[in-house]
């Protein structure tokens, strides 16, 4: 019978947590013993304080998940969400880190407004969070309290990477990321060619293509560590591919370029507008055989959150809420052998982690902190969007019916979600640039 693991003042007790266990080599049944927030022991009937057991047909204990690409909103947009409801959606997601993106309001460009975000984060975080900085407006504004605080630097390419008088400014912010070894993610679209839809302008895959192109002959030059994220089209992924036997070069892409295509925008509406946009059908199976040989690395949710008013407006705003779909989507592609286990595993924990230089993570393996993701790989679930944590109720998923949904996510030993229900505590989670 599952006990929960209790939250006591002042405690730090000792927890082993039992069933079938997802490691590096192998699925063993066994326990693991969690001590101070770290995996102390892996073995058969260990012993501890307090116990977790999940001997149960179709349940897996996963190392913990992480999303490198969450947008929690928060400071002026808090009606979209913000890092409460955002890191209790992740964690019901199964995600027990998240990495929130920079454009925000104020948009987090300035060393003074990342310390504003840091500590909002640290007093409503539920799981761990990474923090991206922005492109600044000022030279000054690239500090060592930036390299100290921020999981990577984010440039929205159409935005700011093509504008003439920012030329130098990119140039100077990527040469200060190449020498303090700090990731840069990078949204790959050039602002043209577009196509006006009856939803607003898209741009093409040849921006995507031509983007990563741009941003990717770039590193070659300076030396920055890359990643491209959300990759789209078919286009957009031949580039990467070729690119990526040259350089030192990651990327992800999203459920929603594996799921979905153009004709869905058809038949959804406003609610499907994403920026990339949905490609066609030849895209979809060209990213998904990318992401099967691991040419693609990681899977994110590209969880971005909208008031409703805004998602039906004209245009809509782009992006759905992501991160209470993409884990029971993924197994769903498991179950139906779309994904092997381990690609999954592989994408959502194992290969971010390792982009992200958190050595502590990603594997389920003693002295690693004790990050964990339980799933229920023959539990049926229907989305609905009503029933969503985060404050955007929608999705382009709305009546999916999937196999195989999160029932535990644990936070450095500490259990966040239990059979669908948050169990955790507002600020516990913790910065994991700074919190190893």
């Amino acid at each position: 019978m599952l006990q929960r693991c209790c939250w006591k003042e002042g405690a730090n007790l000792s927890l082993v947590v039992s069933g079938k266990i997802y490691t590096s080599t192998k699925i063993i049944d066994g326990s693991i013993l969690i001590e101070n927030g770290k995996i102390a022991r892996i073995g058969k009937n260990l012993e501890g304080e307090e116990k977790l057991d999940f001997r149960r047909k179709g349940n897996l204990i996963l190392p913990g998940l992480i999303d490198m690409h969450v947008h929690l909103r928060d400071f002026k947009l808090d009606y979209k969400e913000d890092f409460e409801t955002g890191t209790m959606a992740a964690a019901m997601g199964g995600f027990t880190v998240v990495c929130d993106m920079p454009n925000t309001i104020p948009p987090i460009n300035k060393p003074s407004v990342l310390r504003k975000r840091e500590k909002i984060a640290r007093k409503k975080s539920f799981v761990d969070y990474g923090l991206y900085y922005g492109v600044p407006k000022k030279l000054e504004h690239l500090t060592e309290e930036v390299v100290d605080l921020a999981i990577g630097l984010k440039i929205f390419m159409h935005r700011e990477f093509y504008s003439q008088e920012n030329q130098e400014l990119m140039r100077k912010t990527l040469d200060f990321a190449s020498r303090k070894n700090m990731l840069v993610v990078a949204h790959a679209e050039r602002p043209e060619p577009v196509r006006h839809t009856e939803f607003g302008p898209i741009r093409l895959p040849e921006a995507e293509a031509g983007a990563i192109e741009d941003i990717t002959e770039l590193s070659s030059k300076v030396g920055f560590k890359l990643h491209v994220t959300h990759i789209s089209s078919t286009r957009g992924a031949e580039i990467f591919s070729k690119k990526k036997s040259l350089l030192p070069l990651t990327g992800d892409t999203c459920p929603h370029y594996l799921l979905l295509t153009e004709k869905d925008v058809e038949k959804i509406g406003k609610i499907a507008r994403v920026e990339p946009s949905l490609r066609s059908e030849r895209d979809r199976k060209f990213l998904l055989e990318k992401l099967q040989k691991g040419v693609i690395d990681c899977v994110t949710s590209d969880h971005a959150p909208h008031s409703l008013e805004e998602k039906l407006a004209d245009p809509p705003a782009s992006g759905f809420p992501s991160l209470e779909t993409t884990v029971p989507l993924l197994l769903t592609m498991v179950k139906k052998d779309m994904l092997r286990l381990e690609d999954f595993v592989r994408t959502c924990s194992s290969k971010p982690a390792r982009i992200l230089g958190l050595k502590h993570l990603g594997e389920i393996k003693e002295g690693m902190t004790a990050n964990l993701t339980v799933v229920d790989l023959e539990k049926e679930w229907k989305i609905d969007p009503s029933n969503f944590i985060s404050k955007a109720k929608f999705s382009p998923f709305a009546g999916t019916k999937v196999i195989g949904v999160p029932i535990a996510t644990l936070v450095r030993g500490k259990l966040v979600m239990f059979e669908r229900e948050i169990v955790g505590r507002r600020g516990w989670g913790r910065n994991v640039k700074t919190f190893g």
